[in-house]
């Protein structure tokens, strides 16, 4: 079938590849953007000091483990046979061969992680939960144990029942989701993967700034707006199994086990397979929050998250300090990846989040797969920067190969099928995927077409993301329901700060049910995470504060609480209201600076006053619901089709979400 190019026949090997895998592992924050001209007024001055310095250590600490290269896959290539192809795996998903002889593995090294066959049941795959340094590539998931998801079903029932008065029965948990199975595909007989050679493969056609190399010629070169065409691959074993997909790191909503049906059994090899042969010749099932280990044999997603969060400390580094060093970090480290022909990555995602498995279905990734390039918006923060500063390491060749390989992948974004998929979802998703859509155009200088991204998203998709509680609906269905709140939250608040880099306020904007950002933000602080991580709300806690004000030391006061270090955290120098001059508590700072100068207009003043008019929010969300004056309807998704999908091929109907909208919102005494 030729998908991948080589396998490992003794487990001390396969052992060793796991730990080399994490070696130039960088422990990564969420993903974020802090304003180009505040970073270049900043000096180690203020409350920020010790953040600063965080930044600086961690600048020079990643770099360490640099550079990094898409082509470095420990001799595992993509289904296209070219190395330069971005590839990762579905990490929930686990072989389940359904061999017609019982009793017997015929697989090789049987005991090793992610290999082994199961013909269903649950069993334990050990806990696998991927802990990075507190960071995991594949959207910050980890191994989630049965009882973590059956306490998150409970924790969304409580929820409902606190806030509604209504009794919510326990089926609704459990059948709230929505599974698709893929259509079975019928193959011939058995036939094993043959090997392909990395080393046989010509580099692509990329451009090379080191040195006196050639540079860029104009023009955008093509892009496939399509995954490659898969015919011809030798046909494979016979199943009549399915597979339902979910996203890396992303275990699918609380619900009854996933049943797959197996009609026939597959043929019992003669011989031991492979670990690699295993990959193409037996179906894979979703183990809902069971990371099968075997993902991490693949390191572009880590690496990825490795390389960008690299280029943004050492941008934002080198914007404080003007020291050349951080500057060549950022140059040497976007060559590796995006630029040098030897190296670098082809601009698509089209084997990203790929499941594994006999057939055509399995030889491209999936629209999930775009969430693993996210971290492309700190590179472009790193680029502006460096724009902004003049850095002599910024060389003008560098930024037009740079500015090519960008406009090639907007091309891809906006154009291929897994791209307008990504941009067609109603959850983080959607949000995620405006975020890198909108930071690319501003990296090619198309600073309207970013606008306009945004606008669309901010007048589209997030009127229906955040409930008048300040709920939000598609991410509470989940089995980890407080991280996905704080997962959207990142995406929106991402997307405001690009909008206030542009000169926007999307702070002050309401979903149809009067909802902000700081609407979600109190609601999601006010919830108890359970088994959950509460640090995943911690950034997005002091982006608010920045963003509304914190008069009563509210947010302060929670970050003290739960994070006594937080003014040493780097999120805590990105989140400062001197960083979002659009915001809400921005325009009053400005006011304030404009009237001790003696500058202050009416126009200003009305500004201000009508920021000032948002901090009800939640008090007039909660009369208007209680007046019946935004009465519930579908979101408009559903416009077209009676469910939706919120991870591959998992799906959710209205009437499912509707319990979540109509949660009363709850008001602090002290604002009324």
């Amino acid at each position: 079938m030729g998908v991948f190019n080589r396998y490992y026949k003794t487990r001390s090997f396969y052992c060793a590849l796991l730990l080399s895998a994490t070696a130039g592992l960088v422990a990564a924050d969420p993903n974020d953007w802090v304003n180009v001209n505040y970073v270049l007024q900043q000096n180690g001055a203020g409350n920020t000091a010790a953040a600063q310095q965080s930044i600086l250590n961690k600048a020079g600490g990643t770099a360490q483990s640099g550079p990094w290269s898409v082509v470095n896959k420990n001799g595992i290539i993509a289904p296209s046979g070219n190395a330069h192809d971005y590839l990762s795996w579905a990490p929930y998903h686990w072989p389940n061969c359904n061999w017609c002889s019982k009793g017997t593995n015929h697989l090789s090294n049987p005991d090793q992680g992610g290999n082994g066959t199961d013909a269903g049941g649950d069993d334990d795959f050990g806990d696998g939960d991927g802990d990075f340094n507190g960071d995991d590539p594949y959207e910050d998931g980890g191994g989630e144990e049965d009882e973590a998801v059956h306490l998150s079903a409970l924790n969304n029932l409580n929820v409902l029942r606190r806030n509604t008065g209504h009794s919510v029965s326990h089926s609704f948990s459990h059948h709230r989701m929505l599974r698709r199975k893929r259509g079975a595909l019928h193959h011939g007989s058995l036939h094993a993967a043959p090997v392909r050679r990395q080393d046989s493969e010509s580099p692509s056609a990329t451009v090379n700034l080191l040195g006196d190399l050639p540079l860029p010629t104009d023009g955008v070169p093509p892009v496939p707006t399509y995954p490659p065409n898969t015919n011809g691959f030798p046909p494979m074993g016979t199943s009549s199994s399915s597979t339902v997909k979910t996203i890396n790191g992303t275990p699918a909503p609380a619900q009854a086990p996933a049943k797959t049906q197996q009609s026939k059994c597959t043929p019992s090899p003669t011989k031991s397979l492979a670990p690699s042969a295993t990959w193409t010749t037996c179906p894979y099932v979703v183990r809902d929050g069971k990371r099968n280990p075997d993902v991490d044999t693949l390191p572009d997603s880590r690496d990825f998250v490795s390389m960008s969060q690299s280029v943004l400390y050492n941008g934002v580094a080198y914007g404080l300090q003007k020291t050349r060093s951080y500057s060549q970090n950022v140059a040497r480290f976007v060559d590796a990846w995006f630029l040098t022909p030897a190296t670098a990555m082809n601009p698509n995602v089209n084997y990203g989040q790929l499941v594994r498995g006999p057939g055509k279905a399995h030889q491209i990734g999936t629209y999930t797969g775009i969430l693993d390039i996210r971290g492309l918006v700190k590179v472009v923060n790193a680029m502006q920067i460096m724009r902004a500063t003049a850095s002599p390491d910024w060389t003008a060749a560098r930024d037009k190969a740079m500015s090519n390989w960008i406009k090639t992948y907007v091309s891809w974004l906006e154009n291929s099928s897994l791209g307008k998929e990504a941009a067609s979802k109603a959850n983080n998703h959607v949000s995620f995927y405006v975020s890198q859509l909108a930071a690319a155009k501003m990296a090619i200088g198309d600073n309207q077409g970013a606008q306009t991204v945004l606008k669309n998203y901010f007048a589209g998709p997030y009127l229906d993301q955040i409930a008048a509680s300040g709920e939000q609906p598609f991410e509470a269905v989940r089995t980890r329901p407080f991280h996905y709140r704080c997962f959207n939250l990142e995406a929106m608040i991402t997307n405001a700060k690009l909008a206030d880099q542009l000169g926007m306020n999307f702070w002050t904007a309401k979903t149809k049910y009067g909802a902000t950002i700081q609407t979600a933000l109190d609601y999601t602080m006010g919830l108890d995470p359970k088994r959950e991580d509460v640090s995943d709300v911690f950034p997005w806690v002091a982006a608010v504060a920045a963003a509304y004000g914190d008069p009563k030391g509210k947010y302060t006061g929670f970050l003290q609480n739960k994070d006594s270090g937080y003014t040493s955290e780097t999120f805590w120098f990105y989140d400062q209201t001197a960083a979002l001059p659009n915001s809400p508590a921005g325009a009053r700072a400005k006011h304030r600076r404009d009237e001790v100068l003696g500058v202050a207009n009416a126009a200003e003043t009305a500004v201000a006053d009508a920021v000032d008019s948002a901090k009800g929010t939640t008090v007039q969300a909660l009369d208007a619901v209680g007046s019946g004056q935004i009465p519930f309807e579908c979101p408009a998704v559903f416009r077209d089709a009676q469910e939706t999908e919120l991870e591959d091929d998992l799906f959710v109907t209205c009437d499912v979400l509707r319990p979540f909208y109509e949660i009363l919102p709850s008001v602090d005494p002290s604002a009324l």
